[in-house]
Parts: structure tokens; C-alpha cells; sequence
């Protein structure tokens, strides 16, 4: 029997990169899985190449700037599967820009945050957008599921995933989005408080992990196995989304009962801050 048999889970941000990750270790672990995207995919990317899931693998739409819009997701869910035990809002992240103080106009393309021909205006938008994908959106999700998790017999489990950005040292060139992730830790202790014992809430911070993203605009053309980008990590290495979906079963299943409200950090030992200078180097050789 998988750990999660019978569980019913939602996770956020499943398009791609980590999220392919979680739901592929929570599909292998027994959970039925429903995750979300912007736009609509033919199916849950996880569940590709998998046997023994159908029937328990779904991939809906939900805008997560829109709190009704994630009202009707999970009633959805409620409503097709009778209830939710598992949430990881895994949807976020940002891409760095050299001065906080004024954000090119590549740099809001690339982050899809709102345009503007007003660089002031501009700039606002786009640290507003990271706060809102990074922080708010993932607060609205666990109060919506939360709000089913108290009706339900057991313990639910939420899981956020936060960044190595939110360390206390400070994340330049990704100010927004480190002051979004801090936020999202302390969040995370803050309900984990409230909720207990109708639901656990727990967060992992990720250090630098292999995605198409991560590769694309961290490591770039020169060094595309990362080998001077992880001489700075301890371990060597990036992490693999596989690696965050097997802690996120392991906080989801009965191995886990009495850890609520912690952070832990997935990032191979990284030394805080001394990677921003090599992320955005990709950015500013695109300036």
C-alpha cells in the first residue's frame, strides 16, 4: 500500500518544473491528484508515462490572482471527490532584475507581470505581482481548503513551498519575491498555530533545483551543467523535483504526524546569498 492511498490532494502549479515533481511522488504514493494551471493541458503533466493512475490524476484551470476562481477549484474538488486532505501550493517564483528601483520592460515580459509604457508604474506592478503569486494567492488557497479541512474527521496537510530567497540575509535582485517567501514562512508557523489539530501547515525552502526555468535563466549557455553555479553549494549539485515530491510525501503521511509549522530547507547546504550575482547574469547579458 502507497503511503497516500485514499488521499485527495491539490497542488498548484503543475504545468511544469517542481510541480511535475510533487504530483508525480504523490500520484507514485497512492494520493489522487488534481492540480492546476493557468491554461488549459490535455492532462496532469505528472501523470504522463505512469501506469496504475488512472482515474486519479486530473489537471484543471484556475486563475490564482482571482480568489473566487480558487473558491469554485476547490469546491470542484470537494464536489467530485468529497473532500481534500492534501494542499501544496507550489505555484510562484519570479525572475531576478538588477535594480529594484526600476524594472526593465524585458524583464515584466518575461514574468508576465501587468505592462506598462510607465516605468514607474511598471516597476510597482511587478513587485506587487511577485507579493500576490508568492504570498497572497498561496495564503487564499490554504484558507479556502482549510475552510473544507475543518468539516472533515482526521488531519489535513498543507504544504507551501517557499524559497532560500526568504532567508533573513537578504535576496538581492529578487527583493520582492524574497520578501514575499520570508513572508511565506512565517505564514506558514503562524497557521500551523491556529489550525492544529484539523490541519498541519509546513513549508520547504528550495535551494537551486533543475527545472527547464532554472536552466534556461540561471545557468544559461555558458555553463549549462552548472558546474561554477554549484561550486557554491555543498552537495555540488541542483536539486530535483522528484527529491521536493518525496519530502512532500513524507510530510503528507503518517511518518509525519507531529511536524507542524516547521521550514525545511531543500537546498543542499547553500550558504545564503551567494548565488543571486550568477542568477542574474542570464538577465543582464539579455539587457
Amino acid at each position: 500500500m502507497g503511503a497516500l492511498d485514499g488521499k485527495i490532494a491539490i497542488v498548484t502549479g503543475t504545468s511544469r518544473g517542481v510541480g511535475v515533481g510533487v504530483s508525480r511522488q504523490l500520484l507514485l504514493a497512492g494520493a489522487t491528484v488534481v492540480g492546476c494551471s493557468r491554461r488549459p493541458l490535455p492532462g496532469l503533466p505528472a501523470a504522463e508515462g505512469l501506469g496504475g493512475v488512472e482515474g486519479r490524476a486530473e489537471q484543471w484551470v484556475c486563475d490564482q490572482g482571482d480568489h473566487r476562481a480558487i473558491d469554485a477549484f476547490v469546491q470542484r474538488v470537494v464536489d467530485t471527490y468529497g473532500r481534500v486532505d492534501i494542499l501544496v501550493n507550489n505555484a510562484g517564483g519570479t525572475v531576478p532584475t538588477p535594480h529594484a528601483e526600476d524594472v526593465p520592460e524585458l524583464v515584466q515580459q518575461i514574468q508576465s507581470s501587468p505592462a506598462s509604457d510607465d516605468d514607474f508604474e511598471r516597476t510597482v506592478a511587478f513587485h506587487a505581482y511577485a507579493v500576490q503569486m508568492n504570498l497572497i494567492s498561496p495564503l487564499w488557497f490554504a484558507i479556502r481548503v482549510y475552510r473544507q479541512m475543518r468539516t472533515q474527521d482526521g488531519t489535513g496537510s498543507i504544504v507551501n513551498i517557499s524559497s532560500g530567497a526568504g532567508h533573513p540575509a537578504g535576496s538581492p535582485s529578487l527583493v520582492s519575491y524574497g520578501a514575499a517567501k520570508s513572508g511565506l514562512n512565517h505564514l506558514t508557523r503562524s497557521l500551523a498555530e491556529e489550525w492544529g489539530p484539523k490541519a498541519r501547515v509546513n513549508c520547504l525552502a528550495l535551494g537551486p533545483t533543475m527545472t527547464e526555468n532554472f536552466r534556461a535563466f540561471v545557468l544559461g549557455e555558458q555553463d549549462p551543467e552548472g558546474r561554477a553555479y554549484f561550486a557554491n553549494v555543498p552537495l555540488g549539485r541542483a536539486g530535483d523535483p522528484d527529491e521536493v515530491g518525496r519530502t512532500c510525501v513524507f510530510l503528507c503521511s503518517g511518518e509525519a504526524d507531529y511536524i507542524n509549522g516547521t521550514t525545511i530547507e531543500i537546498d543542499g547546504g547553500m550558504l545564503p546569498g551567494v548565488l543571486y550575482d550568477a542568477g542574474l547574469k542570464t538577465i543582464t547579458d539579455l539587457l
